[in-house]
């Protein structure tokens, strides 16, 4: 192997590299049952630690407003 080959070969991005689209996909649905469907679908297909990390986040969340002290002064 020649060194012209290996700096190729270097500069070569991956093929699995995933590029994002530059705006965020935003889904509308006709009905809320069809959303609620589409939610269970989701939720289904992520994996024992994608729902790991979401329970993790809620968590936080939930410790982060309980401890928060909220007054109606009026």
């Amino acid at each position: 192997m020649d060194k012209s080959s290996i700096y190729n070969s270097a500069q070569q991005k991956p093929a699995d590299e995933v590029k994002e689209s530059p705006t965020p996909f935003i889904k509308a649905f006709s009905s809320q049952e069809d959303a609620e469907l589409y939610r269970l679908r989701q939720n289904l297909a992520m994996s024992d630690m994608e729902k790991f990390q979401k329970f993790c986040r809620l968590m936080r969340i939930g410790k982060m407003l309980s401890s928060s002290n909220i007054s109606d002064n009026k």
